[in-house]
């Protein structure tokens, strides 16, 4: 099994604290440090849950120039091991480090993101996995927003003998927020891996961000293409970030 794709990024959500959020600028670069908390780890475009539930944490940093372009680095405790017989094989993943370099602008209320994502697991193997990242969501209104997103692995999908490596992913999503919190739907599918969908409630409460969702996850080749595993999980997931 190709675990490494398994542990992509971006899904950083984090640990309780009741300081206010504060800027750090350095001229026209902001500075946006954050702790994370999660009961599970889940891969935000693979939909992925880990074969064990544990909690993951850890810490950010975003570094934004006011001309769009941004830096983001987060480093995560998993403790989500894979199944025992894979140890000697693929390692524990005890933690995973990713930098991401991107562009974000907003044109006409619509959102536009395009970055690069390289990760270093825990892995015996110690290699890096990099992917594309292409995102746009639009407001709608001041409730409403939808969106879009794309993922291409940097090896174009490459196989090592059976094994299937993530090729194209996307998702599709909405937001609505209420007076009580942001309610969410997402939509997602990865070539010859999974497909999902997510239900969610988001909410900030005292300068913390609370995410709590409920995950369904249809595994198409969790093994290889050999001899594929299919099956079903759903998972309820709380996360919880502090920025500072």
């Amino acid at each position: 099994m190709n675990k490494k794709i398994i542990l992509s990024s971006f899904a950083s959500l984090l640990f309780l604290s009741q300081a206010a959020n504060a800027e750090f600028k350095f001229g026209s670069i902001t500075a946006t440090p954050g702790i994370m908390y999660s009961t599970n780890y889940v891969g935000e475009f693979t939909g992925t849950l880990t074969n064990r539930s544990k909690p993951t944490y850890g810490i950010d940093l975003n570094l934004s120039h006011d001309s769009g372009v941004y830096l983001y680095s987060a480093y995560k405790e998993l403790k989500n091991f894979p199944d025992s017989s894979s140890v000697s094989t693929y390692g524990t993943f005890d933690f995973e480090l990713c930098n991401v370099l991107g562009f974000a602008k907003t044109v006409n209320a619509v959102n536009l993101d395009a970055s690069y994502e390289n990760c270093h697991v825990d892995a015996k193997t110690e290699e890096n996995t990099g992917t594309w990242y292409l995102r746009a969501n639009y407001d709608v209104s001041k409730q409403l927003n939808l969106g879009a997103a794309y993922a291409k692995n940097s090896t174009d999908g490459a196989k090592s003998g059976t094994t299937t490596y993530l090729q194209d992913a996307y998702k599709f999503y909405g937001s609505y927020n209420t007076n009580l919190a942001k309610a969410t739907l997402t939509y997602g599918e990865s070539d010859n891996f999974t497909s999902y969908y997510s239900l969610g409630l988001n909410k900030d409460l005292l300068g913390v961000n609370f995410d709590l969702a409920y995950w369904n996850v249809d595994a198409k080749k969790w093994l290889n293409d050999a001899s594929p595993k299919f099956y079903e999980r759903e998972l309820l997931v709380l996360s919880v970030k502090k920025t500072f």
